[in-house]
């Protein structure tokens, strides 16, 4: 699919060098890649005719080749974004693969596992937000009427959301396949107080090392 991406780049007719492409896909997605990938999908195009080298203009950098879409890669790309998207259906992502064996673990390593899911999303939903409160501000600044990122963005989030709620549902799931727990007897009022102070004591937040600069709290 990522060769339509770069004929969707080229497609209004510009002539761009792979450096250009990776500055273009990041601005809509916001999604960093290196030019190279971009260089060698463009080697790929070329070959099957889809993409051509152009002359670059006096004072582009003589490093870069400029690229231009030709008439079949132009019909191509609109064929495909015409073509109904084949939806996955979450079977291929990681926390599919992870948690449909997380009910074979122990109960205390399922619910460690599912705690760190849910702050690693929840740490991820807060980059999100921030970027896309950034774009917001962006595109307020630049007098921009529209952009995509913002959706794509929003649209994160979603799915973020999404996860959070059956690694919820997930938990319930695991909880009602435990037995119950049996009645403890009823210890001495002393070691009841004990106990209690104890619990009380455990519940409360430990120290945490300092999260890495990308991690926002």
């Amino acid at each position: 699919m990522f060769r339509f991406i770069v004929l969707g780049l080229l497609r209004r007719g510009r002539s761009l060098h792979g450096y250009a492409l990776m500055k273009a896909y990041k601005g809509r997605t916001g999604v960093q890649m290196s030019s190279g990938t971009f260089y060698r999908e463009l080697q790929n195009l070329v070959g099957d005719g889809l993409v051509r080298t152009v002359e670059r203009a006096a004072e582009d950098d003589a490093r870069r080749t400029p690229y231009q879409i030709t008439t079949r890669g132009a019909e191509l790309f609109d064929r495909w974004l015409m073509r109904p998207p084949q939806l996955a259906l979450g079977t291929d992502d990681e926390l599919t693969a992870r948690t449909m064996f997380l009910h074979e673990a122990p109960p205390e390593t399922a619910s460690r596992m599912i705690d760190f899911w849910k702050e690693e999303l929840w740490l991820l939903g807060k980059n999100v937000e921030r970027d896309r409160q950034n774009e917001l501000h962006r595109c307020a600044t630049d007098c921009e009427p529209f952009s995509i990122l913002v959706l794509l963005l929003a649209r994160r989030l979603h799915h973020v959301a999404g996860d959070i709620a059956y690694l919820n549902e997930l938990r319930e799931a695991l909880d009602a396949l435990r037995p119950a727990p049996a009645s403890a007897p009823i210890a001495p009022a002393r070691a009841v107080h004990k106990a209690t102070a104890q619990g009380i004591d455990e519940k409360r937040p430990r120290p945490r090392a300092a999260a890495s600069g990308s991690r926002l709290r």
